[in-house]
C-alpha cells in the first residue's frame, strides 16, 4: 500500500553501503520506522529530504507494518541549525524527546507542529534558546498528557497564588504557605507563572509569541526541563551533549 504523508526525521540509522532506516513522527502515523534505500548515496534523490531533522513530504510503501521510503520532497531542512553546533544539538534534543513520547499509529500532528516551530524558532535565533526550550518541553508534556495544574492553588484555591512554588511530584503550583515544607518544591516567578498559562493556551503557530525578563526565562527553563525529566522518567544524551558546549 502507497502512503503519502509529511513528517519530521528523528534519527537516521546508517545500513549497508548506502542505504539508512529512519524514524520519523509523520502528522497521521505517527511514530514510524522506515527502510531508505540509497538514502546515503551521493547523487540519491532522497539524500537530502532524508537527513537528521529534515521535515518533508513522504511518499511511503507499507506491507505488513514495514514501510521503506519510496520519495521524500524536503519541505524545510532547518539549514542555519546545519551551521551550529549549539544549536544542531539542541535540534537534536528535540528530536529526541519527540521520539520518546510520539506513539506509534497514533496521529500526531501537534507534536509534529510542535517540533516545527521551535525548530525554527531556534533557526532564526528571534527568540534565546532555552525560553524556545523551556517551550518545547512544556508544549510537549503538555499534549502528552503531563500539563502543569496552573489554574489555582489546590489548597486556598486562589488563581493567583502568593509567592508561587511549583511541586514537580504533582504537576501542581500553589502559594509557597499553603504547600509549607514539602520536597521538591521549585520557586516559581509570577511572570514565568502567567509564561506556563500562556504556553497552555496558545494556538501552535503562536506558542513563541511571548517575551519574558532573563530571571523568568531562567526559572521557567529550571521548571520545564525538571519536569519533563521527572514525568519521562529517564535522561538524554544530547541533552547532556547540549548542556557540555554552554
Amino acid at each position: 500500500m502507497i502512503i503519502s504523508t509529511d513528517g519530521l526525521v528523528l534519527r537516521e540509522v546508517l545500513y549497508r553501503d548506502s542505504d539508512k532506516i529512519l524514524t520519523i513522527v509523520t502528522r497521521d502515523r505517527g511514530k514510524l520506522s522506515a527502510s531508505c534505500p540509497g538514502g546515503r548515496s551521493k547523487m540519491g534523490s532522497m539524500r537530502a529530504g532524508t537527513q537528521l531533522l529534515s521535515y518533508s513530504d513522504f511518499t511511503l510503501f507499507e506491507n505488513r507494518g514495514r514501510y521503506s521510503i519510496n520519495a521524500a520532497e524536503p519541505v524545510e531542512m532547518f539549514m542555519q541549525l546545519r551551521k551550529d553546533i549549539l544549536l544542531l544539538s539542541l535540534g537534536s534534543y528535540f528530536a529526541e524527546v519527540l521520539e520518546t513520547v510520539a506513539d506509534e499509529e497514533v496521529p500526531a500532528s501537534d507534536l509534529l507542529t510542535t517540533g516545527l516551530n521551535c525548530l525554527y524558532g531556534l533557526s532564526v535565533r528571534k527568540k534565546p534558546q532555552l525560553l524556545i526550550k523551556a517551550v518545547f518541553e512544556l508544549r510537549v508534556m503538555m499534549i502528552s498528557g503531563y500539563a502543569i495544574d496552573v489554574a489555582e492553588c489546590p489548597v486556598c484555591g486562589s488563581d493567583e497564588p502568593e509567592d508561587p512554588v511549583f511541586d514537580i511530584r504533582t504537576g501542581r503550583v500553589g502559594c509557597s504557605a499553603c504547600f509549607g515544607q514539602e520536597n521538591g518544591l521549585i520557586p516559581l516567578r509570577g511572570e514565568s507563572l502567567n509564561a506556563i498559562r500562556y504556553i497552555h493556551s496558545a494556538e501552535p503557530k503562536r506558542i513563541l509569541s511571548f517575551s519574558v525578563d532573563e530571571k523568568s526565562a531562567a526559572c521557567l527553563a529550571d521548571v520545564a526541563e525538571k519536569y519533563l525529566l521527572h514525568c519521562l522518567e529517564r535522561d538524554f544524551s544530547t541533552l547532556r551533549f547540549y548542556k557540555s558546549l554552554l
